[in-house]
Formats: structure tokens, C-alpha cells, sequence
């Protein structure tokens, strides 16, 4: 059992100068007691119903991203405003900016350039009437260098219609589809000669259009087989052209919020202007990005540029409008690019850690899926450092591994004795589980409990794909106090029995109510094989609670057909 408690003593000013201490010392809040164990932290968390993302999130896609009113429930919970919190793996900066938010002070390191830019971008948004006239005058010069481009003739008044999107299958257009601004008529319909001779023009490349040859990574094997080398081709011609002219007209802009504002719009728009946009039919959602890998369907849609560059706009212009309501800009430290195996920062200096780590695995290739958007913000990114297992990159298990202890390790040195750690994680496969367990319990955390996470809005992988998870894992951890430093492994008690396990769950979710379908048995089989395996040290490898095998027990035991 553990008090937060906050007084004078712990506050950053007294404390040996470290990478953050550029920031001005925080407030003096008031002593807050809390009792935390495991009891409390069921019955105050529990599993947290996932919300769909808050407006302040609108301002860029990122892969993975973590529900913020569940990040937002665990720092509140852990922590109190003016404390430390750290997150190694910050990606898309939910744990930073919800601590922000939440007026703690919040550390956030990444190798992604992308995702720290993102984050510093998000605490401090421009100012609304500033962004809206910069938007407004990069929109028009982009529409006089290029917007006879996107035009057809209006079948309802014959003048010249503003084209939104054009079908493709393979290398045929087979429809347009446009607005007219003089008669308001829209319509989908054959292309006409108009149409194909406007798609065939060669422009002039405008100046600085970024490109270089694409590295097959995992996530860019689908190009490789089309045998798409360089990543202009991933474009139309005119929609590199037409990006190009935007990102030009962006770098005109001379208030470093506005234009990195409206350079997170230009990427975050990015995907919808090459050939990645499938056009899909029936309630498929709007054109956008929606499966992890870079992709080139046969049967796709070009989009217009300037059209969706206004969307990407009006979104983040609702971002800025969330994050400023909710105290924005923040005066709190900047994400900074800096690798988490060997973090900058004071022993036992952090009260609270939440970090969502790479998957390992197939999971997300978080630095090749930011590659584009990396490459259109004139950012390098070191691939070879990531966290990862990608065998196209030559970065073995062993190496992931490797990287997850060498991370947790430096969390266990920079926590406080006595405080926690909670950690987010997906993947479900047992030998990429064996690689987080390992890395927290040679750290010396003490695991104390676990609870499934849906997704606010699950990808279309996870969607369609039987044997993809449908819920994260938040698992929670503690430092143990400097009186209890006993990391010893104790020797096998059981042998653990998914079958067993699958018996005992199922009774209890009939008993609270709870909906019984395969994967959330299987979610809650991977929690208490979690908890037995981390108490027990290795695991056989017989024990492998797959959703094959939670399926089969479901079955043989009567609760499925």
C-alpha cells in the first residue's frame, strides 16, 4: 500500500539540473493522500469503456493511438498535478499532452522525428484567427498555380465544375465525380476527353518536391511488387505537383506555429493524395488511409488536393480550438528525439510512467508507416535504432527484445521507489509477451494487476481479420519501495492449464453479466496467464493461450458450437 503525496521536498526547483530543467518550476500543490494497491486500483479503473478520440487528436492520423480518456484516467489516478511523469515510447503524444492537460509535468521521448513534432505541435497550437488567414491565403495560391487541373464540364449548366475525385480501375478512369460552384450540381459520371487529356498533362515538378527511392521495409513489400521504386510514384502526376505547390506555400508562412500547423495538415492529408485511397463501395467510411502498410489497390480513387487539404484544415482547426480550451499552449517540457535505452534523467526523479512500447511481432512499424510523412517534413529517421522485429531491416527478435530490457531497465532507475508503471500493449503472440514480461521483471517491477483495452476505433485490419486482437492489455507495475528490493524469481507453483483458465472466466463473466464471445474470453485468458506466468518464471513452451486454443476449450467445453 502506497500514499501519493506531494509536498515542497519532492518539487523539480531543488533538485541536480537535467535535460528539462529549462522549464520554469512548476507549482506547489497541495498534500493529496491516496491509498493505492491492487484492490483499489480494480475497483477505482476496472476496464475503462474506450471513448472515441477527443477533438484536440484531429490534427493527425497515428497508428495505434491509445484511447486519451483512458491515458487521462490512469495519470489522474497515479499521479497528481505538478508531478513527473515520463512516457519512453511517446508516438503520437497522448500521455504528454493528456499530462500536460492535467497539469502534471510530462516527459515524452521517441526516435521518431514525426511523432515528436506531432507532439510539440499539439503543446502549442497556433492561434485560431492566425492559422485560418494563413490557411486561407496558402489555399489560394495554391489554386492559382494549379487548380485548372480539377476541372470538368458541368453537365447541368455546361460551365467548368470542380473535380473531388476520380475512379480508377487499375490504370482506366472509369468516373468523375465534381461539384459545380456556379449551378451547385453534383454528379458522378464517365470520364469525358476533357477529363482524360487533363490527367495525362505533364507539369513542371514544382521546386524542392520531395523524393528519394523507397527502402523496402516490412510495410513497403506491397510497392516492391509493383515494382513502385521511387515515392513520387506512389502520387498521380498532377497530385505530387499539386502537394508540392501546397508545401511551398506553407514554408511561406512565417509563424513557426501556423506553419508547422499547416505542414502537419499538408502530412496529415498526405495519403489521400496518392493512389493508396481504395474506393471502396457501400459503408466503407470517408477516403483515407485505413490499412497499416503502404498499399496501391487495383481498384482506387485520385483525390483532389486542394479539396482535402481544406478538410485537413477545418480538423485542425478544431484541434487547436480543444487543446487552447483546455489550457494550450502548455508550459511544460517539449518531447524531445532521444533514445529511451539510455534516457537523460536523474534516478528516482519520475512519479509516474505510462507508455504504449512497439509490438514486436507483425505489430505496427511505426517508423516506416511515419517514412512519408517524415520525407514531406524534410525529417531523417534511424530505422536501424528502433525497437522493433523487422527481418527486412535485419532486426531479429533478439534485437527487440534487447531493446525492451535495456528501456524498462532505465524506467526502473528513474521511477521512484514505491510508485507505478502502467504499460499498454496488443500483441497476443506468446513469444513477443515473453520479451515484455522479461524486460519488466528483470527491471525489478513488482506486476500487480491488468485489465482489457478496446480500441476507440479499431483499424480495418483488426476489423476484418478473425485472428487480429480486438483489445490492448493495461497492465500495471510497481517499483517496489527501497525496503523491498527483492527481485528473486520464485520457482514453478502450478503448471498453468488454458483449459482451466477458459472454464474459470467463462463462469465469471456469466456471473457479472458480461458478454461471452471468443475473443473476449481470450482477452481475459491472456490476463491471468499474464499474472501466473510473471509470478512463475519461465514459460513451458506447451502454454501458448492462442485464440486457436481458447477457441477449441470453448468448444469442447459446451460453450460454443
Amino acid at each position: 500500500m502506497v500514499k501519493l503525496r506531494h509536498d515542497s521536498n519532492s518539487a523539480p526547483k531543488g533538485r541536480e539540473r537535467d535535460l528539462f530543467d529549462e522549464d520554469e518550476p512548476l507549482k506547489d500543490y497541495a498534500t493529496i493522500d491516496k491509498h493505492v494497491d491492487r484492490e483499489t486500483i480494480e475497483v477505482m479503473l476496472g476496464i475503462i469503456p474506450a471513448q472515441t478520440w477527443p477533438a484536440r487528436y484531429k490534427i493527425h492520423k497515428y497508428w495505434g493511438r491509445k484511447p486519451a480518456n483512458i491515458v487521462s484516467s490512469y495519470i489522474d489516478f497515479f499521479s497528481i498535478p505538478g508531478e513527473t511523469i515520463l512516457d519512453p515510447f511517446s508516438g503520437s503524444g497522448v500521455t504528454i499532452v493528456e499530462g500536460a492537460r492535467l497539469k502534471r509535468r510530462p516527459i515524452g521521448f521517441d526516435l521518431n522525428p514525426f511523432a515528436v513534432r506531432l507532439t510539440n505541435a499539439m503543446l502549442s497550437p497556433p492561434t485560431p484567427a492566425a492559422f485560418s488567414e494563413a490557411a486561407r491565403q496558402v489555399i489560394a495560391a495554391t489554386e492559382r498555380s494549379i487548380a485548372h487541373m480539377y476541372v470538368t464540364t458541368c453537365d447541368s449548366c455546361g460551365g467548368d465544375a470542380t473535380v473531388r475525385s476520380i475512379g480508377y480501375i487499375k490504370d482506366n478512369m472509369r468516373e468523375i465525380r465534381y461539384k459545380c460552384p456556379h449551378c451547385k450540381h453534383t454528379a458522378a459520371r464517365p470520364p469525358q476527353p476533357r477529363d482524360i487529356t487533363l490527367a495525362a498533362m505533364e507539369l513542371p515538378v514544382p521546386f524542392g518536391a520531395p523524393d528519394e527511392e523507397i527502402i523496402f521495409g516490412w510495410e513497403m513489400q506491397k510497392l516492391k511488387r509493383r515494382n513502385v521504386k521511387r515515392w513520387s510514384e506512389l502520387f498521380t502526376h498532377r497530385n505530387y505537383c499539386a502537394a508540392a505547390e501546397l508545401r511551398n506555400a506553407i514554408l511561406e508562412v512565417t509563424d513557426p506555429n501556423t506553419r508547422e500547423w499547416l505542414l502537419l495538415s499538408l502530412t496529415a492529408g498526405l495519403a489521400q493524395f496518392t493512389r493508396m485511397i481504395a474506393d471502396f463501395e457501400g459503408k466503407a467510411g470517408g477516403p483515407s488511409w485505413k490499412i497499416n502498410c503502404y498499399w496501391m489497390p487495383d481498384k482506387w480513387q485520385e483525390l483532389n488536393p486542394i479539396w482535402y487539404f481544406e478538410n485537413r484544415v477545418t480538423k485542425s482547426l478544431a484541434s487547436a480550438l480543444d487543446l487552447i480550451s483546455n489550457g494550450a499552449p502548455f508550459n511544460s517540457p517539449r518531447a524531445k528525439i532521444v533514445d529511451s535505452r539510455v534516457m537523460p534523467i536523474k534516478e528516482d526523479s519520475v512519479d509516474y510512467i505510462f507508455t504504449d512500447p512497439p509490438y514486436g511481432g507483425e505489430g505496427i512499424q511505426y517508423g516506416e508507416l511515419s517514412y512519408l510523412w517524415c520525407l514531406w517534413l524534410s525529417e531523417k529517421q534511424e530505422l536501424g535504432a528502433e525497437v522493433a522485429f523487422n527481418p527486412y531491416r535485419r532486426l531479429d527478435q533478439d534485437h527487440y527484445s534487447n531493446g525492451l530490457q535495456k528501456v524498462f531497465s532505465e524506467c526502473f532507475r528513474v521511477l521512484k521507489p514505491g510508485r507505478w508503471m502502467t504499460v499498454a500493449f496488443a500483441n497476443k503472440d506468446p513469444s513477443v509477451w515473453d520479451c515484455l514480461m522479461n524486460a519488466c521483471r528483470d527491471a525489478g517491477f513488482k506486476f500487480v494487476t491488468a485489465a482489457p483495452m478496446k480500441r476507440s476505433a479499431p483499424s480495418l485490419t483488426e476489423t476484418t481479420m478473425h485472428t487480429a486482437p480486438k483489445a490492448d492489455l493495461i497492465l500495471t507495475f510497481q517499483k517496489p519501495p527501497a525496503a523491498q528490493t527483492d527481485t528473486a524469481r520464485p520457482e514453478h507453483a502450478v503448471t498453468y492449464s488454458v483449459g482451466s483458465a477458459v472454464e474459470r472466466i467463462v463462469e465469471a463473466m456469466r456471473n457479472c453479466g458480461i458478454e461471452m464471445t471468443p475473443h473476449n474470453v481470450f482477452d481475459r485468458v491472456t490476463v491471468d496467464w499474464f499474472s501466473w506466468f510473471y509470478e512463475n518464471g519461465s514459460r513451458p513452451n506447451a502454454v501458448r493461450p492462442t485464440l486457436a486454443k481458447v477457441e477449441f476449450y470453448l468448444r469442447e467445453r459446451g460453450y460454443t458450437s
